[in-house]
Protein backbone atom coordinates (compact mmCIF):
# COMPACT_ATOMS: atom_id res chain seq x y z
CA UNK A 1 0.00 0.00 0.00
CA UNK A 2 2.72 2.53 0.89
CA UNK A 3 5.20 1.84 -1.30
CA UNK A 4 7.31 4.96 -1.01
CA UNK A 5 8.35 3.94 2.65
CA UNK A 6 11.72 4.99 3.73
CA UNK A 7 14.03 1.89 4.68
CA UNK A 8 15.52 3.53 7.74
CA UNK A 9 18.61 2.21 9.84
CA UNK A 10 20.67 3.67 13.04
CA UNK A 11 20.06 2.72 16.70
CA UNK A 12 17.40 2.37 18.74
CA UNK A 13 16.96 4.24 21.98
CA UNK A 14 17.68 0.49 23.85
CA UNK A 15 20.91 0.08 22.21
CA UNK A 16 22.23 3.95 22.52
CA UNK A 17 21.36 3.31 26.74
CA UNK A 18 23.74 0.16 26.81
CA UNK A 19 26.87 1.96 25.28
CA UNK A 20 26.31 4.69 27.39
CA UNK A 21 26.45 2.39 30.27
CA UNK A 22 29.09 0.54 28.90
CA UNK A 23 31.30 3.69 28.10
CA UNK A 24 30.36 4.97 31.85
CA UNK A 25 31.78 1.86 33.31
CA UNK A 26 34.81 1.87 31.44
CA UNK A 27 35.20 5.46 32.64
CA UNK A 28 34.93 4.86 36.19
CA UNK A 29 37.19 1.61 35.93
CA UNK A 30 39.68 3.45 33.82
CA UNK A 31 39.74 7.12 35.18
CA UNK A 32 41.36 5.87 38.91
CA UNK A 33 44.06 3.91 36.89
CA UNK A 34 44.49 7.17 34.74
CA UNK A 35 44.73 9.24 37.91
CA UNK A 36 47.23 6.71 39.79
CA UNK A 37 49.50 6.60 36.47
CA UNK A 38 49.82 10.95 36.65
CA UNK A 39 50.87 10.06 40.79
CA UNK A 40 53.27 7.63 39.68
CA UNK A 41 54.54 10.13 36.63
CA UNK A 42 54.77 12.92 39.08
CA UNK A 43 56.62 10.52 41.80
CA UNK A 44 59.46 9.50 39.41
CA UNK A 45 60.13 13.06 37.84
CA UNK A 46 60.50 14.48 41.59
CA UNK A 47 62.81 10.79 42.51
CA UNK A 48 65.18 12.08 39.23
CA UNK A 49 64.88 15.59 40.09
CA UNK A 50 66.45 15.08 43.64
CA UNK A 51 68.23 12.27 42.47
CA UNK A 52 70.05 14.80 40.32
CA UNK A 53 70.22 17.81 42.43
CA UNK A 54 71.88 14.75 45.15
CA UNK A 55 74.20 13.58 42.70
CA UNK A 56 75.40 17.45 41.28
CA UNK A 57 76.37 18.11 45.12
CA UNK A 58 78.49 14.87 45.20
CA UNK A 59 79.66 16.66 42.00
CA UNK A 60 80.44 19.29 43.86
CA UNK A 61 82.03 17.92 46.45
CA UNK A 62 84.55 16.01 44.44
CA UNK A 63 85.20 19.39 42.81
CA UNK A 64 86.34 21.19 45.92
CA UNK A 65 88.60 17.63 46.93
CA UNK A 66 90.64 18.38 43.51
CA UNK A 67 90.95 21.68 43.77
CA UNK A 68 92.50 21.42 47.02
CA UNK A 69 89.60 21.78 49.71
CA UNK A 70 89.70 25.65 49.10
CA UNK A 71 87.99 27.35 52.23
CA UNK A 72 84.20 28.77 52.17
CA UNK A 73 85.44 32.60 51.15
CA UNK A 74 86.67 30.88 48.17
CA UNK A 75 84.58 30.09 44.70
CA UNK A 76 84.45 26.62 43.89
CA UNK A 77 84.80 26.21 39.72
CA UNK A 78 81.35 24.10 39.41
CA UNK A 79 78.13 24.54 38.36
CA UNK A 80 76.69 28.12 36.62
CA UNK A 81 77.47 30.94 38.85
CA UNK A 82 79.97 31.68 41.49
CA UNK A 83 78.83 29.16 44.13
CA UNK A 84 81.47 28.95 47.81
CA UNK A 85 81.28 25.74 49.69
CA UNK A 86 80.55 25.04 53.15
CA UNK A 87 83.72 24.06 55.89
CA UNK A 88 83.18 20.06 54.39
CA UNK A 89 82.86 21.30 51.04
CA UNK A 90 79.71 21.15 49.87
CA UNK A 91 77.68 23.72 47.95
CA UNK A 92 76.24 26.36 50.56
CA UNK A 93 75.64 29.60 48.92
CA UNK A 94 75.59 31.32 45.62
CA UNK A 95 76.91 34.37 44.55
CA UNK A 96 78.66 36.02 48.03
CA UNK A 97 80.35 33.61 50.59
CA UNK A 98 78.26 32.92 53.45
CA UNK A 99 79.43 32.58 56.92
CA UNK A 100 79.16 28.85 58.34
CA UNK A 101 77.09 29.62 61.38
CA UNK A 102 74.54 31.67 59.13
CA UNK A 103 71.31 29.72 58.63
CA UNK A 104 70.45 29.46 54.95
CA UNK A 105 67.06 30.77 53.43
CA UNK A 106 64.87 30.08 51.19
CA UNK A 107 66.76 32.45 48.83
CA UNK A 108 69.56 31.11 49.43
CA UNK A 109 68.41 27.36 48.48
CA UNK A 110 66.51 28.37 45.57
CA UNK A 111 70.12 30.07 44.13
CA UNK A 112 71.91 26.69 44.87
CA UNK A 113 69.25 24.85 43.11
CA UNK A 114 69.79 26.89 39.89
CA UNK A 115 73.34 27.11 40.42
CA UNK A 116 73.90 22.78 40.36
CA UNK A 117 71.09 21.74 38.21
CA UNK A 118 70.43 21.74 34.52
CA UNK A 119 66.78 21.15 34.14
CA UNK A 120 63.68 23.03 33.50
CA UNK A 121 61.91 22.80 36.73
CA UNK A 122 61.04 25.90 37.99
CA UNK A 123 61.69 26.98 41.61
CA UNK A 124 60.44 29.57 44.26
CA UNK A 125 61.44 30.27 47.37
CA UNK A 126 58.84 30.91 49.80
CA UNK A 127 58.58 31.95 53.81
CA UNK A 128 60.87 34.79 53.06
CA UNK A 129 60.49 38.33 54.15
CA UNK A 130 57.38 37.44 56.97
CA UNK A 131 55.42 35.62 54.31
CA UNK A 132 53.35 32.91 55.67
CA UNK A 133 50.78 30.29 54.53
CA UNK A 134 51.01 27.46 52.79
CA UNK A 135 53.49 26.55 49.33
CA UNK A 136 49.91 24.99 47.69
CA UNK A 137 48.26 26.12 45.35
CA UNK A 138 51.97 26.81 43.39
CA UNK A 139 52.88 27.86 40.36
CA UNK A 140 56.37 26.18 40.45
CA UNK A 141 57.69 22.93 40.15
CA UNK A 142 59.97 22.96 43.25
CA UNK A 143 59.36 25.07 46.42
CA UNK A 144 61.89 25.84 48.96
CA UNK A 145 60.95 27.11 52.39
CA UNK A 146 62.50 28.90 54.84
CA UNK A 147 63.39 27.04 57.70
CA UNK A 148 65.76 29.13 60.04
CA UNK A 149 68.16 26.42 60.41
CA UNK A 150 70.94 25.00 58.38
CA UNK A 151 69.01 22.98 55.71
CA UNK A 152 67.34 23.09 52.50
CA UNK A 153 64.07 22.08 52.30
CA UNK A 154 62.49 21.43 48.49
CA UNK A 155 59.12 20.00 47.98
CA UNK A 156 58.13 19.09 44.54
CA UNK A 157 54.78 20.52 44.13
CA UNK A 158 53.48 19.60 40.64
CA UNK A 159 50.40 17.58 40.80
CA UNK A 160 49.87 17.79 44.18
CA UNK A 161 46.99 19.46 46.38
CA UNK A 162 46.63 21.11 49.58
CA UNK A 163 46.32 18.42 52.55
CA UNK A 164 48.46 16.19 50.27
CA UNK A 165 51.97 14.88 51.07
CA UNK A 166 54.33 15.48 48.49
CA UNK A 167 57.99 14.30 47.94
CA UNK A 168 60.40 16.34 49.71
CA UNK A 169 64.27 16.67 50.19
CA UNK A 170 66.13 17.58 52.80
CA UNK A 171 69.87 18.81 52.16
CA UNK A 172 72.08 20.23 54.93
CA UNK A 173 74.97 22.31 53.43
CA UNK A 174 77.37 22.23 56.49
CA UNK A 175 77.21 18.29 56.37
CA UNK A 176 75.99 17.29 52.72
CA UNK A 177 73.98 14.72 54.15
CA UNK A 178 70.72 14.24 52.28
CA UNK A 179 66.49 13.20 53.44
CA UNK A 180 63.86 12.33 51.34
CA UNK A 181 60.52 12.09 52.88
CA UNK A 182 56.78 12.35 52.06
CA UNK A 183 55.47 15.80 53.88
CA UNK A 184 52.23 17.48 54.18
CA UNK A 185 51.73 20.32 51.94
CA UNK A 186 51.12 22.30 54.93
CA UNK A 187 54.59 23.76 55.51
CA UNK A 188 55.34 26.61 57.14
CA UNK A 189 58.59 28.88 58.76
CA UNK A 190 58.13 26.68 61.61
CA UNK A 191 58.96 23.37 59.29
Amino acid sequence: MNKNKNNQSGFTLIELVVVIVILAILAVVAFPRFVSYQRDAHLARADAAFASFENSVHLFHNKWLTQGEPPPNQVVDYGQGDIFPSQAGFPLSVGTATHPNYPVTGEDCAELWEALMNVDLTIRAYGASGETGTILPSSTDIATWYTGSQQCTYHYTTGFEIDEKMPTMLYSPLTGEFEFTMQGTNATSSN
